[in-house]
């Protein structure tokens, strides 16, 4: 069997397919379907820091520009068999800037922006003159990790890091430079 794992703009979905070829659909599995093999919970927190410097995770229910968001993802296995094949995807939507090397475990991980193929961090793409340059960490749009095979009652945490953008400064930065310019 294989399974795949997708938070999408703060949903997560599941969808996966049987060694025997079927498969069912995101929806037959939000509606309770017991062939679920795989428990999926996703917790997003607040990353911050108290004085002395050392992280500790809050509850997110409202965040704002600046914050860091940890997103991670349990997988269960609660089959009595193994499940193999388990694929974890995480989606970075627009508005969101992924944090270096925050991807973790980190052995079997990849990542991809918008025009650029899943690979190791830190990504790369081809200019038009075909010089490779860096690809910006607000321009990352998924992260990826392969599982494997998961025996029954194995526990996976995956986790990732993502800054939330502060629209307004670029948006004030952009009317600026376009008036000293016009002036």
């Amino acid at each position: 069997m294989k399974i795949a794992a997708i938070l999408t703009a703060g949903i997560l979905m599941v969808s996966f397919a049987w060694a025997d070829g079927t498969s069912s659909s995101a929806a037959a599995l939000a509606r309770g379907d017991s062939s679920k093999p795989i428990s999926i919970l996703l917790a997003q927190k607040k990353v911050i820091k108290d004085a002395k410097g050392s992280e500790q995770l809050v509850d997110a229910a409202a965040v704002k520009p600046a914050d860091i968001i940890e997103y991670r993802v349990t997988y269960t296995n609660v089959s009595n068999k193994p499940v193999r094949g388990v694929v974890a995807e995480l989606p970075i939507p627009e508005g969101l800037e992924y944090q270096a090397l925050s991807a973790k475990p980190v052995g079997n991980v990849l990542l991809a922006a918008k025009d650029v193929a899943y690979a190791k961090e830190p990504l790369v793409r081809k200019r038009a003159d075909g010089k490779l340059e860096p690809v910006p960490y607000t321009e990352y749009r998924r992260v990826r990790w392969a599982l494997g095979v998961m025996a029954p009652g194995a526990v996976v945490d995956v986790y990732a890091r993502a800054k939330v953008e502060d629209f307004g400064d670029k948006s004030q930065k952009a009317s600026g430079a376009a008036k000293s310019s016009g002036s």
